[in-house]
């Protein structure tokens, strides 16, 4: 019972650091592994030992892959490769659906582009479709806000479940087909039932608002407010965008089959190279060196340049968290907290959910939410009876449920779309308990047919 104990101070301890006291995160996760080590009576040397091999053993699996995945999204969104992918979703549905068609195209989008840029790159969009449409602007914001953040938060190759995946050494095939399944009613339903829901309608009748954007870029926004069918913007095509996305998803998944089918000749050898996640990855950066006209010094080096700048924060943050799993995992949690759930009549699936949204509402970042439930979870694995890869989606669930004004996707949101705190707490903290209400049920019903 002692370890529950100093299981319970030390998140309780980690969120006053976060939060109350702002201190970084990575500083927050290395000073509470260390008081963790030393009070669950692991000897000196060792606490700092288990720290660097946790730290180091998540680098191994997942470092390049989020660093790749990263590089990706940022092509995509210089070029507009982002937009262009956006756009083709928003012709294919058409205005009836346009509420609906927003959150898929989110979701699309996110698999490449973290949520505050697609947010930033498709606002314009869906400004353009709200007055062309006259369609309540809170509408579409709240489902563009729940298609990114859905997608992006328990679908790989985004940073975050590749990172929970990394740390439960989950297979990162199964974790996006489980994510996929999950993903799907999560944005369909939410988008149906809550975004275009007679109460945000009436509550919220509002146009977008008339702004400085120029018109020229939301030209193509308009035309499918309109169901004029494809689009002929500039830019890049939709093939060459689609590419970098797909490919990988496509090896990787491929990959999690073949494996389950282990055999002696080249082709099997070839196919799970190239499965290899940052193998795959590093294939999507290839292909993402097509989308730009020209390959020239700026794609190679500056864009590459700010894309690891951008993925450093989260390489590390996931690393700190795998050293906190592993002092965790050497102080035996995990055989303590199994026998307390085995006392209990609840569904293992439901503890990695409820301590990921914890987290969540105590620090407000979902991919932080992931990678630190992840290294709690880790020791609990063996006796909670759920697969490495049920775990991460059941955390992914919890990781977006709550997003309240801690988090800086709330900020984001909230002043793209003009709004007061008041409308914020609609447009993202009550959409995203609705998103997680979802993803509970969608998750509890998977674990029925999945173990």
């Amino acid at each position: 019972m002692y370890q529950v104990l100093l299981l319970i101070a030390s998140v309780v301890l980690l969120i006053l650091l976060i939060s109350k006291f702002r201190l970084h995160t990575f500083l927050s996760l290395l000073l509470i592994s260390l008081l963790l080590g030393i009070a669950g009576g692991l000897p000196l040397p060792e606490v700092a030992q288990h720290i660097a091999e946790g730290f180091g053993s998540i680098m191994q699996n997942i470092g390049i892959v989020i660093v790749a995945g990263v590089i990706i999204g940022e092509i995509l969104e210089v070029t507009g490769g982002a937009k262009k992918i956006a756009n083709a979703v928003l012709n294919l549905v058409g205005k009836k659906n346009a509420t609906t068609a927003t959150a898929v195209t989110g979701g699309v989008v996110s698999l490449s582009v973290f949520c505050d840029a697609g947010f930033i790159i498709l606002n314009p969009a869906i400004k353009a479709i709200s007055r062309a449409g006259k369609i309540p602007y809170m509408c579409l914001v709240s489902a563009l806000m729940m298609g990114l953040l859905a997608m992006h938060s328990l679908t790989p190759p985004t940073p975050g479940p590749v990172a929970a995946a990394g740390i439960l050494g989950a297979d990162l095939g199964t974790v996006m087909i489980y994510g996929f399944l999950v993903a799907i009613p999560v944005i369909l339903i939410t988008s149906i039932f809550w975004c275009n829901s007679k109460f945000l309608r009436n509550k919220f009748p509002e146009l977008a608002p008339a702004d400085d954007v120029n018109e020229a870029t939301t030209s193509e926004a308009v035309k499918v407010a309109s169901d004029k069918g494809p689009s002929k913007a500039s830019g890049p095509s939709l093939f060459k965008s689609t590419l970098p996305i797909i490919v990988p998803i496509i090896l990787i998944v491929i990959r999690s089959f073949v494996a389950q089918n282990p055999q002696d000749a080249f082709w099997f050898e070839l196919i799970f190279f190239l499965g290899t996640p940052y193998i795959a990855l590093l294939i999507g950066v290839a292909l993402s060196f097509l989308i730009p006209k020209k390959i020239t010094h700026e794609v190679t080096e500056t864009w590459v340049s700010t894309a690891i700048k951008k993925s450093a924060e989260i390489v590390i943050l996931t690393g700190i968290a795998g050293g906190f799993g592993r002092i965790l995992q050497n102080i035996g949690v995990g055989e303590v907290l199994a026998d307390i759930m085995a006392a209990t009549n609840l569904p293992s699936i439901m503890l990695p959910f409820i301590i990921s949204m914890l987290v969540l509402l105590a620090q407000g970042s979902a991919t932080v939410a992931l990678a630190t439930t992840s290294a709690i979870i880790l020791p609990l694995l063996p006796t909670l009876g759920i697969s490495p890869e049920l775990a991460v989606i059941s955390i992914a669930g919890g990781s977006f449920t709550g997003v309240l004004p801690s988090g800086s996707y709330f900020w984001a949101v909230t002043k793209l779309a003009g709004y007061d705190i008041k409308k914020g707490y609609i447009a993202v903290t009550a959409t995203t308990f609705v998103m997680g209400a979802v993803a509970f049920v969608s998750i509890f019903v998977l674990s029925m047919f999945v173990s």
